[in-house]
């Protein structure tokens, strides 16, 4: 890795932003999936929890494969610990109100 110019905090920093992509995507792909139903001709409701429940196992299995790769930088010291102890404070919530 270092002839290459890489170094563990890049790779995490690499890691961060791809795994920040897969979440986007899945909201994407869930909210089409929503849509879909809603173009069909159901309620707003139903076709949430039906376009939800159709997805809901592979988003599932993709936040595990998420919370996997963040596991590491727990476990890390230096300036990709302290700049990533923020981030679930940062985090967006779904289905939250103020």
């Amino acid at each position: 890795m270092y002839l290459f110019g890489y170094s563990l905090d890049n790779l995490s920093l690499m890691a961060m932003t791809i795994s920040t992509g897969f979440v986007v995507d899945d909201a994407i792909v869930v909210m089409e999936n929503i849509t879909r139903h809603l173009e069909n001709g159901m309620k707003p409701f139903a076709a949430a929890l039906k376009g939800a429940a159709e997805i809901g196992f592979t988003v599932f299995t993709i936040s595990i494969s998420l919370i996997a790769v963040f596991i590491p930088l727990l476990l890390m010291g230096g300036i990709v610990a302290v700049s990533s102890a923020s981030l679930p404070s940062l985090s967006p919530r779904p289905f939250s109100y103020p």
